[in-house]
């Protein structure tokens, strides 16, 4: 027994001298790490140096007040500051004139710099070649515009209506959740127009989605049972589901971009002339070929880059609308009254006509996502120096646009006062119904706001931006001609569990009454 003790106290003396060991090696490097950004650091390129290594900004983004930490580092640092998130870096440019160039491919690229982004959608862009996106972006704005849109309408208000039927049933919805959910169901069945009736556990398709989606923002480090390490096996089975699926769609599709030569512009104006309805898949499709994405597997993997941008977007536009305007009764009986003078003037159908018949509600959409990006912006990868500011950025390095920042420092709106925390046409926390002014988008077009990036800018800005203002408009439409908008926990935006790469409420605080109007309004 002596001995075995000994024996267990030399082994517990070993493994303490390990964890001492290992503690001062990490505290080493961190030290390490530290000095050697002070010493080696580049001076000319502004931002904090102290920073969690790795994770960098990543944790104060996501639990702070974004507008407030993004003011903060305007008014430390300038219009050009250095951010590192998610185990890269990038330069955030808050000057208007000087990201205009760089927006329209003068000096830049279309970047993505998030790693577990490129794992799941690859690279496979067709926002990268200017010989590409030109005809792709031609054909996208045919199908999610006029008579493109037009022909959307009704498939997209009939998914719709199937939901809201169940959340009238319950007299409430969990906005987070559900805006997930309906954001799915419309891409995968309006947007993508892949036939699975009959053909998959349609379910189980939704969750390998949903799973595919949650993972594409996040460190890039794959452990097992991490949403990263889930979303890459989930895109496993998806594409290997929608290749069975896509067989035939392929075939036909890589032999009309055979007899057109592989020339996307032949293909595209061929699509163009026909005068059939163009949809967004074929549209995808048509960018992967013309980028080399030329396999089976490449037309299934268009399906998921359709779903990712219809549902990512068309999902957080919703829910912060939502958020917004469940706090806002005055402006939700405006909404009301607008559906009134609609319905005196077009009927009650809610068709394509009556949604390009409201102007309030088009400034509530605008308004709500000035204060409430619902993306962060974009990035740019720079192709030749520049010095914006006083600060030179070479060649290679990540500019960030970002969208809540730019909307913060609006020309029209910010007089240039640098004493507030943050300005007060931003401060939903403080000052909501003084923030929330979507009278600002109506009148007077010297006073509406001119810095509005939420779905980008320049040659780039979003092809399906319409399409998803279109889908917010509709619902809103459906719900609130019948119902009032309360949430179950009124500061249900002060309590976020996290702020980037999303807005996220904190678990059981996104409950949202419906409760029923007095006089409520036909929806056909």
């Amino acid at each position: 027994m002596n001995i075995y003790g000994e024996e267990n106290g030399v082994a517990a003396s070993y493994r303490s001298g390990l964890r001492t060991w290992l503690a001062t090696s990490i505290a080493g490097a961190f030290l390490l790490y530290y000095v050697s950004n002070v010493i080696f650091g580049r001076k000319r390129l502004p931002g904090p140096w102290l920073t969690i290594p790795f994770l960098g900004d990543t944790i104060e983004l996501a639990i702070s007040d974004q507008a407030r930490m993004l003011f903060s580092r305007f008014k430390r640092y300038g219009r050009v500051f250095r951010m590192q998130l998610l185990g890269f870096e990038a330069y955030v440019v808050a000057d208007p004139e000087a990201l205009r160039p760089l927006l329209s491919d003068d000096g830049a690229s279309v970047a993505m710099p998030v790693k577990t982004f490129i794992w799941l959608m690859e690279n496979l862009n067709v926002l990268r070649s200017k010989e590409t996106h030109r005809p792709w972006r031609k054909l996208h704005l045919a199908a999610v515009t006029g008579g493109g849109l037009k022909a959307m309408v009704p498939s997209v208000r009939k998914i719709m209506e199937d939901h809201v039927r169940e959340w009238a049933a319950d007299g409430r919805v969990e906005i987070f959740d559900e805006a997930r959910l309906l954001s799915l169901d419309l891409a995968i069945f309006a947007i993508t127009g892949v036939d699975l009736e009959g053909k998959v556990d349609i379910p189980w398709f939704k969750e390998q989605v949903s799973m595919f989606v949650r993972g594409l923002y996040g460190l890039p480090i794959v452990l097992p049972g991490s949403r990263v390490a889930k979303a890459l096996a989930a895109k496993k089975r998806l594409l290997d589901t929608l290749m069975l699926l896509m067989r035939e769609r392929h075939e036909a599709f890589y032999a009309e971009w055979e007899a057109a030569g592989k020339d996307a512009d032949k293909i595209a104006s061929k699509m163009m002339e026909s005068g059939e309805h163009i949809s967004l898949n074929k549209v995808q499709m048509m960018g992967f070929h013309s980028t080399g994405g030329e396999t089976l597997r490449d037309s299934a993997l268009s399906v998921l880059h359709s779903v990712m941008a219809a549902a990512d977007t068309t999902r957080f536009a919703l829910f912060n609308t939502w958020a917004l305007l469940a706090q806002l009764p005055a402006v939700q009986d405006k909404v009301f009254e607008e559906q009134k003078k609609v319905i005196a003037e077009f009927g009650p159908e809610i068709d394509f006509r009556a949604m390009s018949n409201i102007p309030y509600l088009d400034a509530v959409f605008k308004e709500a996502l000035r204060l409430l990006p619902p993306s962060a912006g974009g990035f740019r990868k720079l192709t030749r120096g520049v010095t914006i500011h006083g600060v030179a950025l070479p060649a290679g390095t990540i500019v960030w646009y970002h969208a809540l920042l730019l909307q913060t420092l609006d020309p029209v709106l910010w007089d240039g006062d640098t004493s507030y925390d943050i300005p007060p046409y931003m401060d939903w926390r403080n000052n909501l119904e003084g923030a929330f002014q979507p009278e600002r988008w109506l009148g007077d077009e010297a006073k509406r706001p001119r810095s509005f990036y939420v779905f980008g800018s320049g040659s780039h800005l979003c092809a399906g931006m319409n399409l998803v203002q279109m889908e917010v408009k509709l619902l809103l439409t459906l719900v609130m001609r019948r119902f009032r908008l309360e949430l179950e926990v009124p500061d249900m935006l002060l309590r976020l569990a996290a702020q980037f790469p999303y807005l996220m409420p904190a678990k059981g605080t996104d409950g949202m009454r419906l409760v029923p109007r007095a006089e409520e309004l036909p929806c056909s």
